[in-house]
This record gives structure tokens, C-alpha cells and sequence, in this order.
């Protein structure tokens, strides 16, 4: 009787030696658990549940601002490029990623599908503020490539959580960490010094791009560092030109009277001391006007990403000196190390510089 149970027994053990092996002979491991450590189920900001890759490794931006935010988290993840880098660019951006593809916006019809798959992403990141049809938008996007696809947001309030979140899709948590303390120090001592700033004190700004009477309006993205840096921002009319903008006319700018102007780049900053019709405006005559600095990107917005946070600090050091005493080519110098991987030197910081501060007037 115990001869046989032994035997049984030594025949089930067999049993289950021989389902634990393959053709070979050799016990094959389990599939599952190795699949559940390799993705996992992220819950975007658009509230889709997405699989992912825990190491993720190969990355594409949707757009623009997605370009350059993830740039300056986890440039060597990136595997192509939203928009080309221009020449103007390239003067800030490593030589190293130059060529990568550019795959267009995921959004509209400038999308390079083969281009994209070529380059193989294990996930596509879309990046900003939230718009009505955002889970369409990025379903969408996810059917269209067969690619996992999730939606960040991101906009001056939560732009250190949105790191945060990066930091840990993209395993660059440290760099995440950096760029957060950067963010959350501008934000809170520029919040914590306006506040003490009388409002019969404050300055008031317009922002001019174009041929200058195109005027960035009060409470759109595009000029809201105008209001964090403590100016008053005269153009608070409606919104009447794409990207919160108004065409105004010489007359109303008059009107406004502002204590400061400020010229995109690109705009008449350059040509205005020979316009009779500006000389009439009391900040151009007293060279109370300056042009908002650019490169890679512009400072003020365009596109409204994380170029903005050294805007607060030029514009408040601007508008009050003796509250925010910042030495801006150090800043400059700091804020391209830490955000655009590049070390500058003093002369190519205050290139940057060199039309952002008042003229002595004559």
C-alpha cells in the first residue's frame, strides 16, 4: 500500500515537471507577470486610461509646445521633432538633434504618418491646456498611429505637477525635480513681491507685435506674464485676431497712454524712432520700449510653454528694478543651462539681452 502511494505520488511530481516544459525540455518562464512589469495602465489628464511602457525610451512630442517641454526633460528620448529647428534656433539647440525627422502636428493634416513610424515611438505626448474634444483628439490620434498616446496639461499654474507627472512617464525624475524647484521659486517670489507692490505703483504694458497695433490682449495665454511680473496690461479689449490678439489703432494706444511698450520680436521695435506718428506715444519718446528677447523661443509665449518662466523674471526685473535686482545674463545664463541643455557664454547671453533694456533717452 505504501509502495503505491509512493509511486503515485512520484508520478504526479513527474506530471508537473513535464507541463513546466517546453519542446527543449527546459522550463519555459510565465508570460503574464513579465507583461505586467512591462507596461502599466497611466491615467492621462484627459481622464483615458492609456498602457504604457515602463521604460519608455523613444518618444514623440504631438506639437510644438509638447516640443519643447519634453526637450527639456528628455531630449535624448525624443525620436523626431513637431516642428524643424530653424536656423535662428540652432544657435541654442545641441547640434546633436538637428536632424531629427519632423513629423508635423499630430493635429490638422501635417502629419508625416511614415515618417513617424519609421522612427518607431513607444509613446506619443500631447502637452497643454485641455480643449473641448481633447479624448476625441487623442483617441484619435491613438487609432490613427497605433501608438500610445496621452495628453499632459500644462499651463502656468500647473506646469511644475505636469513635470511631476514627466518626470515619471519618462523615468527623469531628477531633472523633473530641477526644473520644478526652478518653476515654483520664479512663481512664488514674483507672486509674494507684486502682492506688495501698490496697485497706484504698478506700471502699465502694452504688447505690440506685427507693425505694433496688434495688441496681445488682458487674460489670453500669450501675454499673462505681463500680469504675473505685476504690470497692467492696457489692452484689455476683446479678443478680435487668432492666438489673443486685437488690431487696435494709433489713436487708442494714445489713449491707453502706456508706461512701457513692449515689441514682439520681429515687429517695428527696430524701425520705430523713424515712425513720426510713434514718436507721439510718451514711452517711445522717452525709450520707454523694448523687444521681448527670442531664441529658441520667445520669452513672452509663441508657444506659450516654459520659455514664459524666464519671461516673468526679465519682465519683472524690467518694470521694477529695485524690487527684482536679478543680473540678467546670470539669469539668462541658469535658466538655458538648466532648461535648453546649453552653456552660455556672458557676450552670447547679453546678444539675447541687447534690445530688452531701455535706451537712454535723448
Amino acid at each position: 500500500m505504501r509502495a503505491t502511494k509512493a509511486l503515485a505520488r512520484l508520478l504526479l511530481v513527474s506530471l508537473i515537471l513535464v507541463s513546466g516544459m517546453g519542446c527543449s525540455g527546459v522550463a519555459q518562464p510565465s508570460i503574464e507577470p513579465r507583461v505586467q512589469n512591462e507596461t502599466y495602465v497611466f491615467t492621462d489628464s484627459a481622464g483615458r486610461e492609456v498602457e504604457i511602457p515602463r521604460d519608455v525610451s523613444r518618444i514623440a512630442p504631438s506639437g510644438p509646445l509638447a516640443q519643447i517641454v519634453l526637450y527639456t526633460l528628455c531630449p535624448d528620448k525624443l525620436v523626431g521633432n513637431a516642428t524643424e529647428i530653424t536656423e535662428p534656433q540652432r544657435w541654442y539647440i545641441d547640434e546633436k538633434y538637428h536632424s531629427l525627422p519632423v513629423f508635423g502636428s499630430f493635429y490638422g493634416d501635417t502629419l508625416n504618418l511614415e515618417s513617424l513610424m519609421v522612427a518607431a515611438p513607444q509613446v506619443i505626448i500631447d502637452i497643454g491646456e485641455p480643449k473641448g474634444t481633447i479624448v476625441e483628439d487623442m483617441d484619435g490620434i491613438q487609432e490613427r498611429t497605433g501608438i500610445p498616446s496621452l495628453f499632459v496639461e500644462m499651463n502656468m499654474d500647473t506646469m511644475s505637477a505636469a513635470y511631476e507627472t514627466l518626470g515619471r512617464v519618462t523615468g527623469e525624475e531628477e531633472q523633473a525635480q530641477k526644473l520644478m524647484q526652478y518653476i515654483d521659486r520664479t512663481l512664488s517670489e514674483t507672486k509674494q513681491k507684486v502682492a506688495a507692490i501698490p496697485h497706484e505703483d504698478r506700471v502699465t504694458v502694452y504688447y505690440g507685435q506685427d507693425e505694433g497695433l496688434t495688441a496681445l490682449v488682458k487674460g489670453t495665454v500669450h501675454a499673462d506674464v505681463i500680469e504675473i511680473a505685476g504690470g497692467l496690461n492696457v489692452a484689455d479689449v476683446e479678443e478680435t485676431v487668432r492666438g489673443g490678439a486685437s488690431d487696435i489703432s494709433m489713436e487708442q494706444l494714445m489713449l491707453w497712454n502706456p508706461d512701457v511698450i513692449l515689441f514682439s520680436p520681429g515687429s517695428v521695435y527696430d524701425s520705430v524712432r523713424d515712425r513720426p506718428e510713434w514718436e507721439e506715444i510718451a514711452a517711445v519718446r522717452n525709450r520707454r520700449y523694448v523687444e521681448v528677447p527670442v531664441g529658441p523661443y520667445n520669452w513672452m509665449g509663441r508657444p506659450p510653454s516654459v520659455n514664459r518662466i524666464l519671461g516673468i523674471r526679465w519682465l519683472a526685473n524690467l518694470l521694477y528694478p529695485d524690487v527684482f535686482s536679478y543680473d540678467m545674463v546670470q539669469e539668462t545664463k541658469e535658466f538655458y543651462d538648466l532648461f535648453y541643455h546649453v552653456h552660455l557664454t556672458e557676450d552670447q547671453a547679453g546678444v539675447l539681452l541687447s534690445k530688452s533694456t531701455f535706451s537712454p533717452a535723448n
